[in-house]
């Protein structure tokens, strides 16, 4: 069994008001946190979905497969949809992993990845309240390749209700959608 990441780093950050991808946080790119723990936990790929010409391409030559997503501004079902468009046949889940989310521990991706089956989808939970990154079972990718729009895979999660594993993993729960979040997350303490 092959579990996979996709990594979704070609937001528009219109909150944020600059490209907080690449915004540093704990001496690297707020992206690279993601990243390193998807390689941490030996996740297969990953496929990392980014914007046209993002200096991302660059900065992460080597570290997985990119897609460059010309929609993207059309919102994160676009590039959920592009990312998928190019998981491998031997991939049995995927693991889709916000790039503005630079705490999720290696541990609770090896976790969920560890409950993997075709037809799983498994949401962190942590203190009661659901997170991400999702894994999603093989099952499910032919739904995720027919996403546009902004909402990801919310409304796909209405009608397919995701399994709850809880985490003591915070990180689930902070994503770095605006200035203010990331300077709270420049006051955190990396392990």
């Amino acid at each position: 069994m092959t579990v996979g990441a996709i990594l979704l780093a070609a937001g528009s950050a219109r909150r944020m008001g600059e490209d907080k991808l690449i915004a540093d946080l704990g001496g690297k790119p707020l992206a690279e946190h993601a990243l390193t723990a998807i390689h941490a936990a030996g996740l297969a790929g990953p496929i990392v979905a980014v914007a046209p010409g993002s200096s991302l391409l660059s900065r992460f030559e080597g570290r997985g497969r990119f897609v460059e997503v010309t929609d993207h501004a059309l919102g994160m079902g676009h590039s959920l949809r592009a990312a998928i468009g190019q998981v491998p046949p031997e991939w049995t889940a995927a693991l889709i992993c916000l790039a503005d989310m630079p705490f999720v521990r290696p541990e609770t991706l090896a976790l969920l990845a560890s409950r993997a089956t075709v037809g799983a989808i498994i949401r962190p939970i942590h203190e009661g309240r659901p997170g991400n990154p999702l894994l999603w079972g093989r099952d499910h990718f032919a739904m995720l390749a027919r996403l546009t729009g902004d909402r990801g895979g919310r409304d796909l999660l209405r009608q397919h209700p995701a399994e709850l594993m809880e985490c003591g993993d915070g990180g689930v729960l902070i994503d770095i959608d605006t200035p203010e979040a990331l300077d709270l997350a420049r006051r955190r303490a990396f392990p």
